[in-house]
């Protein structure tokens, strides 16, 4: 998930599983910090309990009503609800006081755990719909022919194929060779777009991916 504060601007990612391993990336760009580790088990599983319970999980209303004046914090959060995975957004406030409690459990002790120093980057991938999906189609449609990618191809990228079986969460690029692999893999297949900025028409859809600096 990411949380946004409209007041102060601010922004951070964090994840969680069930078991307990969890991480959390604070700040932006070179400044940007990680922590990594495991949180105890009890807490991860009282935040995917009130998840599972939230009506704001459950049932979408109309978001952006929701959003008009409000200066608290946003969260984003990507999460298996019956085996399919949903995005939604919406004011921390609107979850209930059992999910916040949850909620600020987890981040206080995620917030503890020690810093990541080793990873060279992050790599993240956005499926595109709506509006956005036809904007790529026409920047790209300039350029050359929109092809998909085949997922024999993506393989052959660890860190893309990583991605993209799992939007919207950060995958850690441990070493040079995943940098190299990613911009090898762009060139090849002759995306549209940067190095670390680009787009990647599949068979499970088109995806906009970016690497994120690993910061201190």
């Amino acid at each position: 998930m990411s949380v946004s504060s409209p007041k102060t601007g601010n922004e951070y990612y964090m994840e969680l599983d069930l078991g307990g391993q969890a991480m959390i990336r604070t700040g932006a760009d070179a400044a940007s910090v990680t922590r990594r580790g495991k949180v105890p088990q009890q807490l991860a599983k009282d935040f995917f309990r009130e998840i599972e319970n939230s009506e704001t999980v459950n049932f979408q209303g109309d978001t952006a009503n929701r959003l008009v004046f409000y200066s608290g914090e946003i969260l984003r959060i990507s999460v298996y609800v019956n085996g399919e995975l949903r995005r939604f957004e919406a004011p921390l406030k609107t979850f209930g006081e059992a999910f916040s409690y949850a909620f600020n459990q987890a981040k206080k002790n995620i917030a503890k755990l020690p810093r990541v120093k080793k990873f060279y980057g992050f790599l993240i991938a956005e499926p595109l719909t709506g509006e956005p999906l036809e904007q790529f189609r026409k920047k790209a449609s300039k350029e050359n022919e929109i092809k998909n990618t085949e997922t024999y191809e993506i393989q052959k990228s660890k860190p893309v194929f990583d991605a993209i079986r799992q939007p919207y969460r950060l995958i850690p690029l441990e070493s040079p060779r995943d940098l190299k692999n990613i911009n090898d893999f762009i060139s090849f297949n002759r995306l549209f777009g940067l190095p670390k900025l680009f787009y990647l028409p599949s068979t499970r859809g088109v995806f906009k991916c970016q690497v994120l600096e690993a910061g201190k």
